[in-house]
Formats: structure tokens, C-alpha cells, sequence
């Protein structure tokens, strides 16, 4: 979802908690507005969001995935609502 209308995306990681089967990190997101996202068209903007995600593993593997990103500033950055 993220690639179609920010093609050049990068995530930083900027913090990590490990406890037991869970794991939090703490991104950071940045790219360019190439494409439509969240029905807004291109704009060229540069944008810079945080995000986090949790994820629960079990057996060496990962079961589950939930994330969490800065929405309302994103749509602000491209102009999508109001600042």
C-alpha cells in the first residue's frame, strides 16, 4: 500500500523491545509522494512519519503483525486534510 503512492520509501528503525514472545519497534518513515495514497493524488512532497509495530512469535516463527502509523500527519504532509 505504502510503495504505490511512495515508491522510494525507506524505514529507519529508531527503537526495538524484545520480552519474551513480543517484539515492538519504533520506525521511522520517509519518501516521496509519487502516486495516489489515500485517495490524494501525487504531489511531490517529501514526507517524514513515525510508525510502530508489534509483532508476537512463537516456534521460530512469526505469527502476528499489527502497526500503527502517524496517519494524521502523513495526510497533512500531502496535503490531504488540514494541518
Amino acid at each position: 500500500m505504502m510503495r504505490a503512492g511512495f515508491p522510494d520509501i525507506q524505514w529507519t528503525l529508531d527503537e526495538m523491545i524484545a520480552e519474551n514472545d513480543r517484539v515492538t519497534a519504533c520506525f521511522t518513515m520517509r519518501g516521496t509522494h509519487q502516486g495516489t495514497s489515500f485517495g490524494v493524488p501525487a504531489t511531490g512532497k517529501n514526507i517524514k512519519v513515525s510508525a510502530v509495530n508489534f509483532y508476537r512469535f512463537s516456534e521460530d516463527k512469526l505469527r502476528e503483525e499489527r502497526g500503527q502509523t502517524d496517519l494524521s500527519n502523513l495526510l497533512q504532509q500531502i496535503g490531504g486534510i488540514p494541518a
